[in-house]
């Protein structure tokens, strides 16, 4: 039976999957996330350093939530996986929204002092859609705990991702009121009405509901 790997948020951990509720023979394994060795470090040589935490090479199923899709598609190309299943996440570079891409281009997420990023929490509860006590003081911590280091990196990994093309087993799953990652539609994503970059916390029924059949298709379609 394929093994099921979740891949988190940036700079976040398990605590974004806890709401999930999947069928309880489906094995499932995190993926934690570890240092880059540098600030430039590339991405496709970041996730080979990920490689050892899983043990299920063969048709493996990745779930990336946020900055976990991409790492989940730079994965897929290493390990061909059964199934990528992206949740408030990017399919392809064309869906990064043109005003990260002008950051980007300034060079804002290397320049901008550690503690000026940090001070922008107030506002990240409207634009990550954390409305509980527990979402909020769940999204301060990944604020205030993340390494700087780490966060630079990530922010420079997506912004010059170079994505094109995408992969035939994938799958998205993507909020309609995303503000962190706005929706990019197209023919065959999988969208939740009024769902939120953290819908996978506040909406987890809805999600849970849909991750189920997807990944109940994928052992039925292995038994044939």
């Amino acid at each position: 039976m394929n093994t099921i790997y979740f891949i988190s948020g940036l700079g976040a951990d398990w605590r974004m999957f806890q709401f999930l509720k999947l069928p309880d023979h489906l094995p499932q394994q995190q993926i934690k996330w570890v240092p880059p060795l540098h600030l430039d470090e590339p991405l496709e040589t970041y996730v080979q350093r990920l490689i050892p935490q899983i043990e299920d090479t063969v048709d493996p199923i990745l779930v990336g939530f946020s900055f976990g899709g991409l790492v989940a598609i730079e994965l897929a190309r290493l390990l061909q996986p059964r199934k990528i299943i992206l949740i408030s996440s990017l399919a392809t570079r064309h869906a990064i929204p043109w005003y990260y891409r002008l950051a980007g281009k300034t060079l804002l997420h290397k320049h901008v002092p550690f503690k000026v990023m940090q001070n922008t929490y107030p506002l990240a509860p409207f634009f990550f859609g954390a409305h509980t006590p527990y979402e909020r003081r769940m999204l301060k911590s990944v604020f205030f705990r993340i390494d700087e280091t780490f966060l630079r990196w990530a922010l420079g990994r997506l912004l010059d991702w170079k994505q094109e093309i995408i992969p035939p087993n994938l799958v998205q799953i993507h909020g309609t009121s995303d503000l962190i990652l706005p929706l990019h539609d197209r023919p065959d994503m999988i969208k939740i009405h009024k769902g939120e970059h953290l819908m996978i916390l506040h909406r987890p029924e809805e999600v849970s509901n849909i991750l189920s059949r997807i990944l109940l298709d994928c052992i039925h379609d292995e038994q044939k």
